[in-house]
């Protein structure tokens, strides 16, 4: 089982929703990011990422979801075989994902129980630091 190597998320800066809706920029190592639904994102898989327990590079980012929703997760790179994480407001896992998405992309399906902010982790399949951009959208 894969899980980040430290316990709790910091937030570094607070965006607002006009910011995170023109903000198409890849994340700094170590920052986290938001996404809406609805608003896809790019990312870069680099040194200096949170570290896996398995030694491998994540990126991680919130998004806050209503009770009821049902939503549809997808990670897409070119560069390394995508592999995702849905974590609830407390850091449990909920749910992951490998190959789901077209060919080796990632996708979770999941709904919604409890209203919160969520976190995404996305990270590469396989034990071997992988690095390079991404495609992640919550739709």
């Amino acid at each position: 089982m894969r899980s980040l190597a430290f316990l709790a998320f910091v937030v570094v800066a607070a965006v607002t929703p006009a910011q995170a809706q023109q903000d198409t920029s890849a994340l700094p190592p170590q920052e986290i990011g938001t996404i809406a639904v609805g608003q896809p994102r790019t990312g870069i898989l680099e040194p200096g990422d949170h570290t896996m327990e398995d030694g491998t590079w994540a990126d991680v980012w919130y998004v806050s979801l209503a009770a009821g929703q049902r939503i549809v997760i997808d990670l897409h790179s070119a560069r390394f075989d995508s592999y995702l994480q849905l974590l609830d407001p407390w850091g449990t896992k909920l749910a992951e994902d490998d190959n789901s998405g077209p060919g080796s992309d990632a996708r979770i399906v999941f709904a919604v129980t409890t209203a919160g902010r969520y976190q995404i982790v996305v990270n590469n399949y396989e034990e071997d630091r992988r690095t390079g951009p991404y495609q992640l959208s919550v739709r």
